[in-house]
């Protein structure tokens, strides 16, 4: 690597301007947040087609299967309005048909691979999860 070039550290996969990494240990939404976050990142934001399919490949290369995972979405503060938890415009959404539903009045977390596409489920649940940071120079 040239000095100055940006890159991500080991265990870490690089797609545009940030790194991203999966972790199949099963966590719930919060409990995801919180190790993304003592490692330098967030649960992963999505802002393009393109990064979705990155993070869904990327997901099935790891695991061997589209796996179900936490990404960085959540909709505690108010239902219905999604905020990423690295303060990123959410400006990008692939829901699965028919949601987001808040079924039984307790989803305010974000959920990748539901169908191939996104679900609002509850943040007390465990699952596998994705996250990113910035590339570092």
């Amino acid at each position: 690597m040239r000095r100055g070039q940006a890159s991500c550290l080991p265990g870490w996969t690089p797609f545009g301007s940030r790194c991203f990494a999966f972790y199949s240990q099963a966590k719930t939404w919060i409990d995801a947040e919180t190790f993304c976050q003592t490692i330098g990142g967030n649960l992963a934001s999505i802002h393009s087609d393109a990064e979705h399919g990155f993070i869904r490949n990327y997901t099935n290369q790891v695991t061997g299967a589209n796996r179900p995972a936490w990404i960085g979405g959540s909709n505690a503060v108010q239902v219905f309005t999604w905020l990423w938890t690295d303060g990123s415009k959410f400006d990008y959404t692939s829901w699965a048909a028919g949601e987001p539903n808040n079924q039984g009045g307790g989803e305010f977390c974000l959920l990748m691979n539901w169908n191939d596409n996104w679900n609002d489920w509850a943040c007390t649940n465990k699952a596998a999860f994705v996250c990113s940071k910035n590339l570092c120079v």
